[in-house]
């Protein structure tokens, strides 16, 4: 299976931690994602799969924008 799937990671888990269920079912294929984010982000992780996984460079040179909210107390 080849492609791209968009997943929105919560946070309090791992780039890693989001890949595991869909290597047990791309199964053989090969999974990957084009970028970390940090296990208390929130964000877009762009997941390839298959042939798609040549692309990542592609997807690691785009402009990447990050939001942060601070809550002083």
């Amino acid at each position: 299976m080849n492609g791209l799937i968009l997943i929105n990671k919560p946070p309090g888990i791992t780039s890693f931690q989001v890949l595991t269920p869909l290597k047990k079912t791309l199964s053989p294929a090969k999974v990957g994602h084009a970028g970390t984010l940090d296990k208390f982000a929130e964000g877009l992780l762009v997941v390839l799969a298959g042939r798609y996984t040549r692309l990542v460079s592609l997807f690691t040179r785009l402009e990447k924008e990050y939001l942060s909210l601070i809550h002083l107390s």
